[in-house]
């Protein structure tokens, strides 16, 4: 346990060593910022910095490696993330609300202990209100994440690790909220949405094969064209959803009898 501490401690030493800027001088860059004039940091190496707490001020990290970065509190609002690299970054209550992060790569983000199901997973939720996410890729337990009003066409959602026996989802959605999401083809496959919040949430072509959908509120959201092949409806609401007729799969879903109207 101890050498796996200190093999731990060496990569995030010798991450820390490799980006193109310290804590400490991102830090300076953002105090004396003016979000009228963001900070460029497109493109710049910031992997495994503690960026905790700080306010970027609308800054410019398009295509920025924040690969195993601390963002915990951060204000990242209205920032440009386009195509960054967040992968296993630190994202407990970061808030993302508005920000540009299409492209982007939010593979693993660390929120709380994946054992952890006491209310404080939900109030760590980091928040992604408004932001454009198209096409990025997102595997994470983010339970009780707020996408109200995301832009999340043609996301990525969709990822599993197979074990002798059955399969378990990397991407945990438990109560999330994405009330009036756009989640227009994107791919859900195999994630986890219990008791989310899919109220008025555009899902036109959406793959929802096998996703776990128990107990989530669909009311009034379009799935139009969507393939819910294998999906779980287990008292699921699906109250005024739109295009239910032209649903792929849908006599393959599990539970279906089960839907609350």
């Amino acid at each position: 346990m101890a050498a796996g501490a200190a093999a731990l401690s060496v990569l995030v030493a010798l991450g820390a060593d490799a980006a193109d800027l310290s804590d400490n001088q991102v830090a300076r860059m953002l105090a004396g910022a003016d979000p009228a004039r963001p900070v460029d940091l497109a493109a710049k190496d910031l992997s495994f910095l503690d960026l905790s707490g700080l306010d970027f001020k609308r800054a410019r990290l398009g295509r920025a490696n924040l690969h195993a970065t601390d963002l915990a509190g951060a204000d990242l609002s209205g920032a440009d993330l386009a195509g960054a690299h967040l992968d296993r970054s630190t994202v407990q209550k970061a808030n993302f609300t508005g920000a540009d992060l299409h492209g982007a790569s939010l593979l693993r983000l660390s929120v709380t202990s994946e054992i952890d199901v006491s209310p404080r997973m939900f109030e760590d939720a980091p928040n992604f209100e408004r932001a454009n996410l198209s096409g990025a890729r997102i595997y994470a337990r983010l339970s009780g994440a707020n996408f109200r009003g995301a832009n999340l066409t043609h996301a990525s959602f969709s990822n599993y690790r197979m074990t002798i026996i059955e399969l378990h989802p990397l991407t945990v959605l438990d109560s999330a909220v994405f009330s009036g999401a756009d989640l227009e083809g994107a791919d859900l496959s195999h994630a986890r949405l219990a008791f989310a919040r899919l109220d008025g949430a555009r899902l036109r072509g959406a793959v929802l094969r096998e996703t776990d959908l128990t107990g989530a509120d669909l009311t009034g959201a379009d799935l139009t064209g969507a393939d819910v092949t294998g999906a779980n409806f287990d008292q699921a609401v699906l109250r005024d959803v739109k295009g239910l007729g032209t649903v792929v799969g849908l006599d393959r879903a599990v539970n279906v009898d089960r839907v609350r109207h």
